[in-house]
């Protein structure tokens, strides 16, 4: 009916007209009267018609009557219900309809053993069909009736009451991929051998993506199998490697030791001896071992050597050369091949995750290296972030959005004090996704803050304004469910 009256309004009249036939025979005959109406032209009864059906579609319709439909009541809750504060702290989280303060919502009052009021069932399980991330917590505050309610509408019946083997094995690809990740976190040999017993039915895109999510908690235990895979898909291979080179007692691993082992010895009087005449098997090629050297003041066999000693634990140089940690590094800083060297033993204790390697290589380090330091205690990686984000600003700003807690203080108002000066490159849109990593202290130091270009102090006011908004909500949250 209405796409007619759309079609019509496009073609106009001239073209093509509405007859009584297209509408409902509520409205045939007022339709009737209204084009048996000669005083109007073409055009205008053509609008009657329109106002008259706009009118009929914004009258509703009357419920079906089918008493055949079995409808039981839903069953009983058994959890108790969230108090009001938290109920007006998750309306003004839908209100500014931001995904990170309703999951914080969601995850505090699944923690606290609560359930949403059933009033707010309906937009929550709305809210968690586009947002497939949330669909469990969703269902878990949802209670009963939340369940009662789902098998009411196809859209909201998401699987929450799988079990991950279950979701794992009639999953989707996306569902499949997060089990993995959830049981590589917490059961890292169980999800080895889910994935095992399913991989000659995976394709070659699933067997890439399950294989990166494997570099969660790999260890020894996970050898065997990685090196037992014959793969031919390039891509496949390459995750392969990526894996073996991550474990110290792969066969890899240990042959990039036995080259170092040559070309790398001590000398007299702390110094090193390094020879570039290294024996390459074609093995270490294929391994990803890049053979040109991208770096403007290495050779390539200075090069290959830079990538073999990032890829091999740096504790093992300590029995290697007979000394300690600051003594192995003191060799290598003295020499003038050798330092070029420090940032390969940066990457590799990132590697093998030695955090006491780490804590001394970084203390000095003048790079900053976002992909290691996660390794590190949380006050320390904020330490070497804050000393070095004059340097690297973009850079730390890029690790920090990439962190799940929430900033140090101090770091934070650095990082705040930045943005204020450049006000249009990190928009409410940035403090939209990352509000639950703002301290809620911050808010009393936005006003000292404020850009010294008086260009500026109109758009970083009105950005500390939201800020402080959104802090606002999630302190709120925080505080529903003490």
């Amino acid at each position: 009916m209405w796409n007619n009256i759309i079609n019509t309004a496009l073609l106009g009249t001239g073209k093509k007209q509405l007859s009584p036939a297209e509408l409902p025979t509520d409205l045939a005959t007022v339709a009737a009267t209204i084009m048996e109406d000669r005083s109007l032209d073409a055009e205008t009864q053509f609008l009657h018609i329109a106002a008259v059906v706009l009118n009929y579609r914004q009258s509703g319709v009357s419920a079906e009557q089918n008493s055949g439909v079995p409808l039981s009541a839903a069953p009983p809750e058994e959890k108790p219900y969230c108090n009001k504060a938290a109920i007006y702290a998750l309306q003004d989280a839908l209100d500014m309809d931001l995904l990170p303060l309703v999951n914080y919502w969601l995850e505090a009052c699944y923690d606290k053993g609560r359930i949403v009021v059933p009033e707010y069932i309906p937009v929550l399980l709305e809210t968690a069909v586009s947002q497939k991330r949330i669909r469990h917590l969703t269902m878990a505050v949802c209670g009963k009736r939340g369940q009662w309610l789902s098998n009411m509408n196809a859209d909201w019946q998401f699987p929450f009451a799988l079990s991950n083997e279950d979701r794992w094995q009639t999953g989707s690809a996306e569902d499949r991929r997060q089990v993995l990740q959830e049981m590589r976190q917490s059961y890292p040999g169980t999800g080895r051998e889910w994935l095992m017993q399913t991989w000659t039915q995976e394709n070659t895109s699933a067997r890439t993506e399950f294989l990166k999510i494997m570099r969660t908690n790999i260890g020894e235990d996970d050898l065997r199998w990685l090196e037992s895979l014959q793969e031919k898909n390039q891509k496949v291979k390459d995750e392969i490697w990526a894996l073996l080179k991550q474990i110290p007692a792969s066969f890899i691993v240990q042959t990039y030791w036995q080259i170092l082992q040559q070309a790398v010895s001590r000398g007299a009087k702390q110094s090193l001896q390094i020879s570039l005449q290294l024996p390459l098997d074609k093995i270490i090629i294929d391994s990803g071992i890049a053979t040109l050297s991208n770096e403007k003041h290495l050779s390539e066999e200075a090069y290959i050597l830079f990538q073999l000693v990032g890829s091999v634990p740096p504790s093992w140089w300590e029995s290697h050369f007979s000394a300690d940690k600051e003594e192995v590094i003191t060799l290598f800083q003295n020499d003038d091949l050798g330092k070029r060297f420090i940032p390969a033993l940066i990457l590799a204790a990132g590697r093998f995750k030695d955090a006491a390697w780490l804590r001394l290589l970084l203390a000095t380090s003048t790079t900053f290296y976002p992909d290691v330091i996660p390794l590190l205690p949380a006050a320390e990686q904020e330490e070497y972030a804050l000393r070095l984000f004059p340097a690297y600003p973009q850079d730390v700003i890029n690790y920090l959005s990439n962190r799940t807690e929430e900033w140090g203080l101090n770091l934070t108002g650095e990082v705040l004090k930045w943005m204020a000066r450049n006000p249009y490159q990190y928009t409410r849109n940035f403090f939209d996704k990352h509000v639950l990593q703002l301290p809620p202290a911050i808010t009393d130091e936005l006003d000292k803050l404020t850009p010294e270009e008086p260009a500026y102090h109109g758009t970083w006011r009105n950005t500390s304004d939201h800020i402080r908004k959104l802090i606002s909500c999630k302190v709120q949250i925080a505080n529903a469910f003490k």
